[in-house]
């Protein structure tokens, strides 16, 4: 196996590296990626990438290739079905940066609800406000509602469950009741009820037709106008535009985001510009547990599919049939 290519774009921890290049012929592209992709991938049998796009054009310049692996759970930089069609495995690291995610959004959580980063900013400018100025909400008691109960739902579950005796709602439509029961959370039936009875809602599902824009004006007008929405997951779930309006109209009162319709966003973009409103450049899944994680498991799927196994955690098991 060692004559394989596999090539590996954008920064990943070492540990994943040491595994590949043990059996593989790798080649690691971790600067500008997507733009010299096209100039190595003829005769890879493998890509590793991050948010790398990876589009059928791509895949047609690479006739021997077997796998495509997600460093990350998201593979909507991915055109999985065209991968399909050429008998190509795509696989992803759903388990590794479950915890990391879900106690970024708790973080998030915090920041909201106390009003840490407007206080941060203000100190930090020279200006030193009164107490009341920054007056926040607990988070004891208070109903969270999460989009999506996947592992990082669940993780987010339990720590809301356990460390801040939250109420824990959850509106997952292609989950068992039993799935609500383990976690211990409340199956919500719809996405309407969810949003308007929670005090936080936080999206946890991936970007795919069926979600795209799925927060939108309709739907930020059914939460409560004491309420906080947060999305770690990806831009296209909300509508930027919507979500700014409702901000700055009291519609509800804050809103965090660790991922943007496009990325980096613009400097325009006029989220950016409100108090009540914190971004981070999607770094939910960036600590180095789950960098580490993340890239091992990445590499042992991989080094699965290229010795003939079956992998842990395909994105399109079809092209097994």
């Amino acid at each position: 196996m060692k004559h394989l290519k596999v090539i590996v774009t954008e920064p990943v921890d070492p540990a994943g590296l040491a595994l590949l290049a043990e059996s593989t012929d790798l080649h690691y592209l971790p600067d500008r990626p997507g733009a010299r992709l096209p100039d190595v991938i003829t005769g890879a049998s493998a890509l590793g990438v991050r948010l790398a796009p990876v589009t059928a054009e791509l895949m047609d310049m690479a006739p021997h290739l077997r796998v495509i692996a997600k460093h990350g759970v998201g593979v909507d930089n991915i055109d999985v079905e065209a991968a399909t069609e050429r008998n190509i495995v795509v696989v992803s690291t759903p388990r590794a940066n479950a915890v990391s995610v879900a106690e970024h959004i708790v973080s998030l959580m915090l920041c909201l609800a106390n009003r840490v980063c407007a206080a941060d900013a203000d100190l930090k400018s020279g200006t030193f406000r009164t107490r009341e100025d920054y007056v926040g909400v607990e988070l004891q008691g208070k109903v969270m509602g999460l989009v999506g109960l996947g592992r990082i739902g669940r993780e987010a579950a339990r720590i809301c469950r356990a460390g801040f005796e939250m109420k824990v709602v959850a509106y997952d439509p292609l989950l068992p009741r039993d799935t609500f029961d383990l976690a211990g959370v409340t199956q919500a039936t719809t996405l309407d009820g969810l949003l308007s009875e929670s005090d936080f809602v936080a999206l946890c599902v991936p970007l795919s037709d069926a979600t795209r824009n799925m927060i939108g004006v309709r739907e930020l007008a059914l939460m409560k106008p004491t309420s906080f929405l947060i999305n770690t997951a990806r831009g296209g779930l909300v509508d930027e535009g919507a979500l700014y309006r409702a901000l700055r109209s009291g519609v509800l009162a804050g809103a965090a985001a660790d991922a943007f319709v496009r990325e980096p966003p613009s400097r325009d973009n006029p989220l950016l510009t409100l108090d009540n409103f914190i971004a981070t450049p999607h770094v939910g899944g960036a600590t180095r547990e789950a960098m580490r994680r993340m890239s091992l498991d990445m590499a042992d799927e991989i080094v699965r599919v290229l010795s003939g196994a079956r992998p842990q955690f395909p994105v399109n098991p079809e092209v097994y049939k």
